[in-house]
């Protein structure tokens, strides 16, 4: 879940009180009742935290005076003074703010206050997992010290002996120097941007080289545990909707990020709607890109409303209410389809991966397991294409198609997925 603390803004990513559930969102004994009915259904419950940064609206900073409590902006002499980052400029002294943004004050990872308050005991980890969680999503991870993440992960397993932690990095953590997946002594796994962003470009425009070395990249220098738990998700609250990124011609092919955009007009972006034709064109990229992070290893995480269609162009339209009365079917009935897949097949959650082709028609890759292998095809483009399969396929079980997709033939923008069982 997004974060739940009672916040200044309604993505709460601005904390004004970590002890508080945000009462938007409900109170804590209601976080403790959603916990405790996740379980009985087997689901388990990841809270996003932001330790990175609050709010400046909040009982800590108190820019405003909206709190009885003297906050850190007001003086010196507050209790939370020593939370906050500070630097010297003429001998005067500021206060550090996330990405210059007035309204997130940058919190001190080497205060001692600031990590009793966290992860010490009777802390805040420990008070959110008294009300059941089962893990946790750092925010902005690469921005916090390896030793506040290893005493985070500390505070969780002192909780939960299986407690999960997940970390926002957007690049290949294993290439950053920093011991953010360390022996089982920091983060459990990360957000798979790397793949999601190879892939939207894939889709979009073609670039096979880009996707090509990101898989070798996973398969070669991810642990194996980190492989199996990446976020590979289909949009995230800082992206633009995949749907949208499909569907029209608004972004930079050769930026740094496939959902950059050409127009940083925030006006501009939380007003634009897709028309008709290009939400088609949005929709049957959409439709290939998610069959085809279905069968990837990694758990599949669905941002909230693109299971519907919902548009969201830059990283605050995208964070609008779910649209109870648009609900496009088509959409929502590839995602239920997509969900069955991923429980049918468990072997997916631990098969090898092998990558078989990317060329600028279609995709095709291996997942291979104990007892058996699939072949997964995937057509790039909008034309139907016809495919050659490997020998040992032709007699292969068609387990699954995307579109009117046969062994002979792809439908634009569709796939089939092939099954051969192996000898023991």
């Amino acid at each position: 879940m997004s974060p739940v603390a009672l916040s200044q803004s309604n993505h709460r990513y601005d904390t004004a009180d970590y002890e508080i559930v945000d009462p938007y969102a409900g109170t804590n004994e209601d976080l403790k009742e959603l916990c405790d009915k996740a379980h009985k259904r087997g689901m388990k419950v990841i809270l996003d935290a932001v330790f990175n940064h609050t709010g400046n609206d909040s009982k800590y900073f108190n820019e405003y005076n909206t709190y009885p409590e003297l906050g850190a902006f007001q003086s010196e002499n507050s209790k939370y003074y020593s939370f906050y980052k500070k630097h010297k400029h003429n001998n005067k002294t500021y206060f550090d703010y996330w990405w210059g943004m007035t309204n997130l004050p940058v919190c001190d990872g080497n205060s001692r206050k600031w990590q009793n308050y966290i992860y010490g005991k009777g802390g805040v980890i420990d008070l959110w997992f008294s009300l059941g969680i089962d893990g946790l999503r750092l925010d902005v991870a690469d921005e916090l010290s390896d030793d506040f993440i290893k005493g985070i992960r500390q505070a969780v397993k002192r909780n939960k002996e299986d407690g999960f932690i997940l970390g926002e990095v957007w690049k290949n953590p294993m290439k950053m120097n920093r011991g953010y997946i360390d022996s089982g002594k920091c983060m459990d796994s990360v957000m798979n941007y790397q793949l999601v962003n190879a892939l939207i470009r894939y889709y979009k425009y073609g670039d096979c080289d880009i996707l090509r070395n990101i898989i070798n990249e996973l398969i070669v220098e991810y642990p194996e545990d980190t492989l199996y738990s990446l976020m590979n998700f289909t949009s995230t609250h800082d992206i633009t909707r995949a749907i949208n990124i499909f569907g029209t011609n608004k972004f930079q092919r050769y930026g740094e990020w496939a959902w950059n955009l050409n127009n940083n007009d925030r006006n501009w972006e939380k007003n634009y709607k897709m028309s008709k034709q290009e939400y088609e064109l949005g929709k049957k990229i959409y439709g290939a890109y998610i069959y085809t992070l279905a069968f990837l290893p990694g758990n599949l995480s669905i941002f909230y409303g693109d299971e519907i269609g919902m548009q969201g162009m830059g990283n605050l339209a995208n964070r609008r209410p779910f649209k109870w009365n648009n609900i496009d079917k088509d959409i929502l009935y590839l995602f239920k389809e997509v969900g069955k897949i991923r429980k049918q097949e468990k072997y997916l959650e631990k098969a090898n991966l092998e990558l078989v082709d990317a060329n600028y028609y279609y995709l095709a890759f291996k997942r291979i397991s104990l007892i058996s292998e699939l072949l997964v095809l995937m057509n790039r483009t909008n034309d139907k294409i016809n495919i050659a399969l490997p020998n040992d396929y032709n007699n292969g079980k068609v387990l699954y198609r995307l579109k009117d997709s046969n062994k002979n033939n792809l439908d634009a923008y569709g796939g089939l997925v092939l099954k051969k069982e192996l000898k023991k």
